[in-house]
């Protein structure tokens, strides 16, 4: 899918700096064509799930993550984290140091 988008967005920017003028009819038949091309089905009704079943789903699979991921640290804590100990180790180092100076 990232791939499909990408490959839209070259296209996108190609035709602005061709300044070929692109309406929204045009931008749509461009997108299911591009949807075809990668083998893929076009959507062409509103779906099976209703907005309220999906939602359902989106918050129970949210609390599992949640539940998962509760006593994990995250990225900016595990940095926090490896900076005091950086930190120590300078003001173990500088104070070894001083120590060897003094004898």
């Amino acid at each position: 899918m990232n791939r499909l988008v990408s490959a839209y967005l070259e296209f996108a920017e190609l035709q602005a700096i061709r300044r070929k003028p692109m309406y929204m009819k045009d931008w749509i038949a461009k997108l299911d064509d591009f949807i075809k091309m990668s083998d893929s089905e076009i959507l062409t009704h509103a779906g099976k799930i209703s907005h309220m079943e999906a939602e359902q789903k989106v918050l129970m699979e949210f609390e599992k993550y949640q539940t998962r991921t509760a006593d994990e640290l995250s990225p900016v804590e595990r940095h926090f984290l490896e900076s005091i100990a950086y930190a120590q180790k300078q003001l173990e180092k500088r104070t070894s140091e001083k120590g060897r100076k003094k004898t």
